[in-house]
């Protein structure tokens, strides 16, 4: 595995950074078994000048292995572990025999999904009627992801909408979720601030955009590698007309609407990544609001999504852009 992730610096690294405690077994050094420690090590060890050009690499492989466990020892006692997060997707894992592999599989399930449910049920009715009794706004809740089983019927019993992304799928076995099977009490979107946009999405998986043009578009033709202003419509067009009660759109999903707006990186448009602590919220739209006030065709694109899915002010004039 060392030479796999370093290569021929591999004694180098395991003499700095490891102690081998028995032939072949090894464990981190006290002085670098954190992800801090091994930043300092790295910048300040003696012996930096023989990484310099690979620091990056061998940063990503310490880290790598310091998270390739499957127990998680409990910081109070000692003898106490937990099942960590995707513990089936580490090394760790797929070198157990099967009857250690199954043993932690009725333990990793029985935590994250058995045992802590009544918990989160009982706080859950216990926290959110009082915030949502402290203000008259209409609260929304994240239900994305891996949640806990009673989310969903806490979030009925309590009256709160849900929230939906179509490549997010609520249901299990969906690769993308159906807008016009969402329930009325959802808000649906394209993207929203904590992922990246529609156009960055799409053009940023070939594998992803090529199931998503077949199945959901229809069509047998090969995915445009550029999110076109007509695969937006499409899309934007499926969420206009969800059932849902609310639909909300980030305005970079809304420009994409015109070529015109997509000269800039896609990837520069994603407004938080929630999986980089570095990546702050500095996002600037490119084009200031009086052009956009000015351009009567993208007002006349999002006016047209608009009044065709329903979604105007009843008895509002919609005959001027």
């Amino acid at each position: 595995m060392f030479q796999e992730k370093f290569g021929s610096l591999w004694t180098i690294v395991a003499a700095n950074f490891l102690h081998e405690y028995q032939k072949h077994c090894y464990e981190f050094k006290e002085e670098c078994n954190t992800e801090k420690k091994i930043i300092t090590k790295i910048k300040t060890s003696p012996e930096k000048s023989l990484w310099l050009e690979k620091e990056d690499s061998i940063q990503r492989g310490l880290f790598d292995l310091l998270q390739n466990i499957v127990l998680i020892r409990d910081p109070e006692d000692s003898t106490k572990y937990y099942p960590r997060f995707n513990l089936e997707d580490t090394s760790s894992f797929r070198d157990l025999d099967e009857h250690s592999k199954n043993v932690l599989r009725r333990l990793y399930h029985d935590y994250y999904f058995v045992r802590q449910e009544n918990l989160w049920r009982q706080n859950a009715l216990k926290t959110l009627p009082v915030l949502l009794d402290c203000s008259d706004m209409l609260a929304c809740g994240e239900d994305l992801g891996l949640i806990p089983a009673c989310v969903h019927p806490v979030m009925l019993e309590l009256a709160l909408i849900g929230l939906r992304i179509q490549r997010m799928p609520s249901e299990p076995g969906l690769e993308f979720d159906i807008p016009s099977k969402y329930s009325y009490m959802t808000v649906c979107a394209p993207s929203c601030h904590d992922c990246s946009t529609l156009r960055a999405w799409w053009e940023g998986d070939e594998g992803t955009r090529s199931r998503f043009y077949k199945t959901v578009i229809g069509s047998d033709k090969e995915a445009p590698s550029r999110c076109t202003p007509e695969v937006v419509n499409f899309i934007l067009q499926q969420h206009f007309d969800a059932p849902s009660m609310w639909a909300i759109f980030p305005l970079q999903d809304l420009l994409a609407l015109k070529d015109k707006y997509t000269a800039r990186p896609a990837a520069e448009e994603t407004i938080n990544d929630p999986t980089n602590p570095r990546h702050y919220w500095r996002f600037r739209l490119h084009v200031s609001l009086e052009s956009i006030l000015e351009d009567k065709d993208i007002q006349a694109s999002i006016k047209n999504l608009v009044t065709s899915s329903g979604r105007s002010f009843p008895g509002k004039k919609t005959d001027k852009a």
